[in-house]
């Protein structure tokens, strides 16, 4: 049984998810807010809440970020997992976001059975993102990226990182830009030197790690 918690400032929403997850046996709504304000007072009260797996949490509040509020629910809730809500889907809505904690973004017009599953993937893999958002992450990073390198190596290099995050082999960038394998090959060995890094593997992890 997963236990599920909902937090939305607006009452018509937050009940159409809490009827529409209850129907499901594997699904336990442990409680509905329409403000994290809201449940800190039942709390401070001394009403039982019970502790949630999941929180599915309105990024946008009146009076607040929602973004800011993933760190809060954080500290009251330690080992539950917040997937944000947004109508919002811009590159640093959905950044801010995943690096405040939570472990998943959804559009407030995902289809139902898309919270559902994005429920269970962050349940059981630990994050989740739409395929929107997902492409939007991707841009930023790849954004990010050429800033990161672009005062240490040329245009072709660069371009060659990119290829190597789209995961080509050294044949596939041959051809696709028209060069040797071992054009490709002396290319790679100067971006390797130059960045200190002894492999592939070790060039993209640093890469989205910002080590470099």
């Amino acid at each position: 049984m997963i236990k599920v918690g909902l937090i939305d400032d607006n009452y018509f929403l937050l009940n159409n998810y809490k009827e529409f997850l209850q129907d499901f046996a594997d699904i336990s709504v442990v409680f509905t807010f329409t403000s994290l304000e809201e449940l800190r007072k039942d709390i401070q009260h001394g009403i039982l809440v019970e502790e949630p797996d999941i929180i599915l949490l309105d990024v946008i509040m009146p009076g607040q970020t929602g973004i800011d509020e993933v760190k809060k629910l954080s500290d009251i809730y330690p080992d539950s997992h917040v997937i944000v809500m947004s109508k919002y889907e811009d590159q640093q809505y959905i950044v801010q976001s995943l690096l405040s904690g939570a472990k998943g973004f959804l559009s407030k017009n995902s289809k139902p059975m898309d919270i559902y599953a994005s429920i269970h993937d962050v349940y059981n893999a630990g994050a989740s993102l739409s395929p929107q958002v997902a492409k939007k992450l991707i841009d930023y990073l790849k954004g990010n990226v050429t800033e990161l390198l672009a005062a240490r190596l040329t245009k072709r290099e660069i371009e060659l990182v990119h290829l190597l995050k789209e995961g080509l082999s050294y044949k596939q960038m041959a051809e696709k830009l028209f060069v040797s394998v071992y054009t490709i090959n002396h290319h790679l060995k100067n971006i390797y030197q130059k960045l200190g890094v002894e492999s592939k593997s070790e060039l993209i992890s640093r890469i989205l790690q910002k080590t470099i």
